[in-house]
């Protein structure tokens, strides 16, 4: 997904604990994967503060959930947090395995962890499909998706049935 990070040029947040909140204020409301891609389109791509609670409410109100729910929510979720400069830390488990890793993980370290395990890469559906289920998409998307160009993302999203695109903080979003 692209990121439009000026909105923190001038105030940098000190923390992801409130989105990490909201996130888990819209899974409570079995909306967690919709709102976590909204915010980063409706957010991050486009510029704005998501470390502002208003900000995360009024995207929750976008999405249709209950307003007074995920505020009492965002209110009252608790999450376990590590020190103010430690890494940050993520738990994986692949078939029952655990996976713990420290600091950033890349798209990378997942496969790494797959293929250690035995699972094996499976082909992406077909782009008409991956649209009308992750839709919104964005051409870097694609291109990671499908491992192509720019250029062939655009064209190939351009091909499509159906599909309508518009821009958002400088990149191009298609839907169907």
């Amino acid at each position: 997904m692209p990121v439009d990070l000026s909105f923190w040029d001038d105030d940098p947040p000190e923390s992801t604990e409130l989105i990490n909140r909201a996130f888990e204020a819209a899974i409570q409301q079995y909306r967690g994967v919709e709102y976590i891609r909204a915010l980063w389109r409706r957010g991050v791509a486009a510029g704005r503060d998501i470390n502002d609670r208003n900000v995360l409410i009024d995207l929750a109100l976008d999405l249709g959930l209950d307003s007074g729910k995920f505020e009492e929510d965002l209110d009252e979720i608790e999450l376990e947090t590590g020190e103010r400069g430690e890494l940050p830390f993520t738990f994986m488990e692949i078939q029952g395995k655990p996976v713990p890793k420290s600091g950033r993980i890349r798209y990378s370290d997942f496969k790494t962890q797959f293929t250690f395990q035995g699972i094996e890469e499976k082909e992406a559906q077909e782009l008409q499909g991956f649209v009308a289920e992750y839709g919104p998409v964005a051409v870097p998307e694609v291109m990671e998706v499908y491992g192509v160009q720019r250029e062939e993302a655009t064209q190939r999203l351009q091909n499509l049935d159906g599909v309508s695109s518009f821009k958002i903080g400088g990149e191009q979003f298609w839907t169907l």
